[in-house]
């Protein structure tokens, strides 16, 4: 098993494929601060199979804040063909998050936007410079600090779940770029990765417990 300081904590992996869940507060990939060159889950994910004499592809990412089921390819074939089921939105992508407002239980918003991202920031804008999103959120119960949500991306665009949760005038808890809310941790947590059964992966549901909802059906 990984170190318990090791920002992250491996789930799967077979010859094709590594699966694990990133802990908060870490980077999926470094940036252009020389800070984040070592400190990044690719590059602690690449010392891991270089040992093995095994490569290392990234396929996809989480934000800094968020925690969650990540996907790493080992080959550049297996990483295309992945890459291709997200572009297709064949996969399901399962959330979880908390709010603070209290809203009805068992209600559901489907937000379309087109985003932005010039690299330093993410905005909202239109269809002829943004990428599209689609986030689709339902409110499943209610704990001491505010509202469990589920949340079901089809894309996959980098701060889409906050800016979905923004523009519905609620407040992801944790969230300090765009609800500037103040707590610890930003609550929000990919729980289940699926791909389609045609792909050829050995395993192709990968489901963990949520952490802050509560149901008895949340895998599909």
């Amino acid at each position: 098993m990984n170190n318990s300081k090791a920002p992250y904590i491996i789930i799967y992996e077979d010859k094709d494929i590594l699966v694990v869940y990133k802990k908060r507060d870490v980077l999926t990939i470094r940036t252009s601060d020389k800070m984040t060159f070592t400190h990044n889950l690719y590059h602690y994910l690449k010392l891991y199979l270089e040992k093995k004499k095994e490569n290392l592809f990234i396929v996809h990412r989480l934000d800094y804040e968020t925690s969650g089921l990540l996907i790493f390819a080992k080959s550049s074939i297996m990483k295309e063909k992945i890459q291709k089921a997200f572009e297709e939105h064949l996969v399901i992508r399962e959330y979880e998050g908390v709010i603070k407002e209290k809203i009805p239980l068992g209600k559901r918003f489907h937000v379309d936007q087109y985003l932005l991202d010039d690299d330093s920031k993410v905005v909202i804008s239109d269809s002829s410079l943004g990428k599209e999103a689609i986030t689709d959120i339902e409110s499943i119960n209610y704990i001491n600090i505010g509202t469990a949500i589920k949340i079901n991306i089809t894309t996959g665009r980098r701060n889409q779940i906050r800016l979905a949760i923004h523009s519905l005038n609620l407040t992801l808890l944790g969230d300090k770029r765009y609800s500037s809310s103040i707590e610890k941790r930003m609550y929000l947590n990919a729980y289940h990765l699926s791909f389609p059964a045609d792909l050829g992966l050995k395993q192709s549901d990968f489901f963990l417990t949520p952490l802050w909802i509560k149901e008895t059906n949340s895998k599909n």
